[in-house]
């Protein structure tokens, strides 16, 4: 099907998958086509390239005037980013250009799936052997596996059982419409908070590394003797903000990032605080009761990123019918690949508090459970008031990490 023999004078074929309750399916997130091309066809372009010897840039918009005009230029250009219409005054970005006409097609389908789990499985027993066979190279290929190799193992096993091929063309269209739509309204959300948060975390990792991973470990990770004996409770909160090396914030900071931006999107950034304070302690509480007397120190964020997955567990499930049926995906998938890293490195990963912060998590979004909607324009006093608390919390125990680091260094 081409584009060109598709979309008709007055037709924009997504418009009765519009909601107006729900924040994302608003034809406001489609940016608008500017004065100038305004009653033309055209595209945005997705890559550089050079036309009747004009060079044109990504995002750059090139008009023509009449249909047969737009057909030539789709000729000769990369697949577009997106495209203009003469009765539509927004860009359509190219996932929504094309519905769907029919439904998939089981066969085909399913032979994809088969190659993707199965070079999906090549590519992690590869890695996986090298690490084994080349120690040096550890870091890394343990990292590919995961990325290359588990990530698309499960996410592929997952599509298995989901059997998109017996939705119905209505059903795939509405899918691909909320979809869209829902990526590009959280993209339109400010993360400057966030920002700071990640930034912060950085700033500690690298004053761990000035005074020796090592020594900031003893200074002020969550040890239990030193909380037990010493009545040492602050660790239960600075052990949150401390990382153990740099594979380990790289992937705790991404993973807070993909995270909390969805979280503060769809609740609010107050919310987002208060999971992940209250999720960093249960975790740490885990830890100190469930594993028992080690002298091994326990330390990283994933206490409470486990506490925002568990919290957006649960909001997809009361709005599952409101949300893209991908991001619940996603978020089962990562869960997945957390229980099976967890299984695979017990020995040196903290399970406990890692188990403890999923269930923080979880326990808040299941309390809020009544109160929760979504996109939600202002919080509620109780909200902003456990923000702020638990902003102060974190900020108290940032001060605590620097003074403990700075004593070392003195």
């Amino acid at each position: 099907m081409r584009i060109s023999d598709y979309w008709f004078p007055d037709e924009i074929w997504f418009h009765e998958y519009l909601t107006p309750s729900i924040p994302w399916r608003d034809l406001n997130l489609l940016k608008e086509v500017p004065e100038s091309g305004r009653g033309n066809y055209g595209v945005e372009m997705s890559a550089y390239a050079n036309i009747d010897g004009i060079r044109y840039e990504p995002g750059q918009l090139i008009v023509v005037e009449t249909k047969e005009e737009m057909k030539q230029l789709l000729g000769s250009v990369p697949p577009p980013r997106g495209m203009v219409f003469p009765w539509f005054d927004r860009i359509v970005p190219s996932s929504l250009i094309l519905p769907h006409t029919r439904q998939i097609e089981a066969g085909p389908y399913r032979l994809g799936l088969q190659n993707r789990i199965a070079k999906s499985f090549l590519i992690l027993t590869g890695l996986v052997g090298v690490a084994w066979f080349v120690p040096d190279l550890l870091v890394f290929a343990l990292l590919g596996g995961i990325y290359f190799g588990l990530f698309p193992l499960v996410d592929a096993s997952m599509a298995w059982f989901r059997r998109i091929e017996k939705l119905s063309v209505n059903e795939l269209n509405h899918s691909l419409v909320n979809g869209a739509l829902f990526s590009r309204w959280i993209s339109t959300k400010k993360l400057n908070g966030l920002k700071v948060a990640l930034g912060v975390l950085v700033l500690i990792f690298v004053g761990q590394v000035v005074v020796t991973l090592p020594d900031s470990l003893m200074a002020a990770a969550l040890l239990h003797n030193e909380v037990f004996k010493q009545g040492e409770w602050w660790r239960v909160i600075t052990a949150g903000l401390m990382h153990g090396g740099p594979v380990h914030i790289l992937f705790n900071g991404m993973a807070l990032y993909s995270l909390g931006r969805v979280l503060s999107a769809l609740v609010s950034s107050s919310v987002l605080s208060f999971v992940f304070t209250a999720s960093v302690i249960t975790g740490s509480l885990a830890s100190l009761y469930l594993r028992g007397a080690t002298e091994i120190p326990s330390v990283g964020a994933s206490g409470g990123i486990l506490g925002c997955l568990g919290f957006l567990l649960v909001l997809s499930y009361k709005f599952r019918k409101e949300l893209p049926e991908w991001l619940s995906s996603s978020l089962i998938q990562s869960m997945i690949v957390l229980v099976i890293i967890g299984l695979l490195g017990k020995q040196f990963i903290d399970n406990a508090a890692h188990a403890g912060g999923l269930a923080g998590g979880s326990l808040i979004a299941l309390l809020m459970y009544p109160k929760l909607s979504l996109g939600a324009e202002k919080d509620s006093i109780l909200t902003k008031a456990l923000g702020i608390v638990s902003l102060l919390v974190l900020v108290a125990g940032v001060g605590k990490v620097a003074i403990e680091l700075w004593a070392l260094k003195g």
